[in-house]
């Protein structure tokens, strides 16, 4: 007898928790049971040959609104090449609707609810031979739950989580009852013992995995859960891994503070969702959260330099139009996150959301993911236009490589949603929305568009503005890599020839200012630095040094040491 438990995540960095989860409480019948892990970028041809290869007796999906299109075209075909297996599903896509999914599809089944008790019911029938008292639906929910301290460590042999994300499972539940959460329909909260947690937070720590992402949905709601575990990372801190967190900024105190302020830059991620900033908006989501408290946190975590911030707005909630919405974007785009996702609402099956969509008169895609299309306060045309505007925000605020152009920009518009809608224009008039630009490109349409801004001011203000549109925009460049092909708007460093060199030497000599390349003579720092002259930038010239050998670990930027006297 085999089971193979299936999931197809949204990119191969992702892996599936929900599978490891199932297999890890399959109790005796564990040996039986196998993982088969794929990409929705993957062929669904090449899905169905390796599920075929496999030849398993028992076939269970893990179903989400990123892979739901996949399993429509996947299930049926599966019936055709595998008539004997019967077919299971779970998962949030598949739990509102279980017993219409399983007619659609032609399933066995549909697990719902907690996951881990009703698949060890599910290996245990099959194992012995009485599946066929197994009921369609099958409700975990009806069954002595698994606590979270019953639930194996399933990481055991990281080669299957290599180049992956890992994540981390340290709470269950949420305590709030935001109305387009699945979470707020069953508050019920179940926590690992923190001792636990630190213990197996060790081996990944041992292993100096890059990141883990605690899948908790509100990691701080329980102090004496998440303190210790925050204490336990800072004392055992390997200098490699990161440890990503959804987190209430208001929630956060002073213990929190003298811990979080110590932490080695990088070593943690904070994501915190805003979603909006209208008072009457949070409200009616039935949402917790007092967004002046939350500037004061983030302002205060951000001064420390040492931890990313990540920043969540949602568009097409209740009461929040246009006008409103760009309200909302200025307020947290002036806290200067190092992440800001502009996301859109989704209605979630069985959420509060859904059914109150008549009443906002919201409309949503009738496929996944159910993104909003246009709600009694934002049209089907705004909806466009915020989306064109999220494009932009990826490209130049998201990746980091812009910093310094685009705040030089800023004071040429009314505000930060003014700037971006500008720039989303620009791309709408010249055609540059679904082409995939070079790194190169997307300084030069940067260009492109800031000269066109730019000369809209006065004779000397413009020429002032656009000499230092170029330098930031060569800051920006050279602070993340050192090009082997300078752009065409550089300007030539011949002048500067003499000056650069006798820098070098003199730094191949002392190693004052890259300690780090101490052990490089002149020829190899030429190759390892770039050397670039600014003076609109700095006031005056200036030389600037690039280093690339230690980087920033917020904003992946390289090292810059700058000297005025040349």
């Amino acid at each position: 007898m085999k089971i193979l438990l299936v999931a197809v995540n949204a990119k191969y960095i992702h892996s599936n928790p929900a599978v490891h989860s199932l297999r890890s409480c399959a109790g005796e019948y564990k040996s039986c049971t196998e993982i088969a892990e794929f990409t929705i970028n993957q062929p669904t041809g090449f899905i169905l040959r390796e599920i075929y290869k496999r030849q398993p007796d028992v076939i269970a999906f893990s179903c989400y609104i990123w892979n739901r299109e996949v399993m429509d075209a996947l299930i049926p075909d599966l019936h055709r090449i595998l008539p004997q297996a019967d077919i299971w599903a779970g998962g949030p896509e598949v739990s509102y609707d279980a017993a219409e999914t399983a007619a659609k599809w032609g399933l066995r089944g549909v697990m719902t609810g907690p996951g881990e008790a009703a698949f060890a019911r599910l290996a245990a029938a099959y194992g012995t031979g009485t599946s066929r008292e197994l009921p369609t639906v099958l409700d975990g929910n009806n069954m002595p739950r698994l606590s979270l301290d019953e639930i194996p460590f399933w990481y055991e042999d990281m080669k299957d989580f290599e180049n992956r994300i890992i994540y981390y499972e340290s709470s269950r539940g949420c305590p709030f009852s935001c109305s387009y959460c699945l979470s707020s329909i069953d508050r019920t909260m179940d926590f690992r013992r923190p001792e636990r947690v630190c213990r197996e937070l060790d081996f990944f720590l041992e292993k100096k995995v890059p990141q883990v992402k605690f899948v908790d949905r509100t990691f701080n709601c329980k102090k004496e859960h998440a303190l210790p575990i925050l204490r336990h990372i800072l004392e055992h801190d390997n200098g490699v891994t990161n440890f990503h967190f959804e987190i209430a900024a208001d929630l956060l105190d002073e213990d929190y503070f003298a811990v979080l302020e110590k932490l080695r830059p990088g070593a943690v991620q904070l994501e915190i969702g805003v979603q909006s900033t209208c008072e009457e908006t949070i409200a009616e989501i039935c949402r917790q959260m007092n967004f002046e408290r939350v500037a004061a946190v983030v302002r205060r975590v951000s001064s420390w330099g040492n931890i990313h911030i990540h920043l969540d707005l949602i568009a097409g909630l209740p009461f929040e139009d246009l006008r409103r919405f760009q309200i909302s974007f200025n307020d947290v785009y002036a806290l200067r996150p190092q992440q800001l996702q502009l996301g859109f609402l989704k209605v979630l099956k069985g959420s509060r959301m859904e059914r109150q969509a008549p009443e906002y008169d919201l409309a949503y895609t009738s496929r996944p993911p159910y993104e909003v299309l246009s709600t009694r306060w934002l049209s089907y045309e705004d909806v466009c236009h915020l989306k064109q505007l999220e494009e932009t925000v990826e490209i130049y605020y998201n990746s980091g490589q812009f910093t310094h152009t685009l705040e030089c920009m800023l004071p040429l518009f009314e505000n930060a949603f003014s700037m971006y809608e500008s720039l989303a224009q620009w791309y709408e008039k010249n055609g540059l929305f679904g082409i995939q630009s070079s790194r190169i490109r997307k300084y030069e349409i940067l260009l492109e568009w800031g000269t066109a801004q730019i000369s809209r001011c006065g004779q000397a203000q413009a020429k002032r503005l656009l000499s230092a549109l170029r330098e930031y925009l060569l800051y920006d460049l050279y602070l993340r890599e050192n090009m082997k092909n300078r752009p065409a708007f550089a300007p030539s460093l011949e002048p500067w020839k003499d000056a650069i060199h006798d820098i070098l030497h003199r730094e191949s000599e002392e190693h004052t200012l890259f300690p780090e390349l101490a052990e490089y003579n002149y020829r190899e720092l030429t190759k390892a630095l770039h050397a670039e002259v600014f003076t609109a930038v700095f006031d005056e010239p200036a030389l600037a040094l690039f280093g690339y050998a230690k980087r920033d670990p917020l904003t992946g930027n390289g090292t810059v040491a700058i000297l005025r006297d040349i």
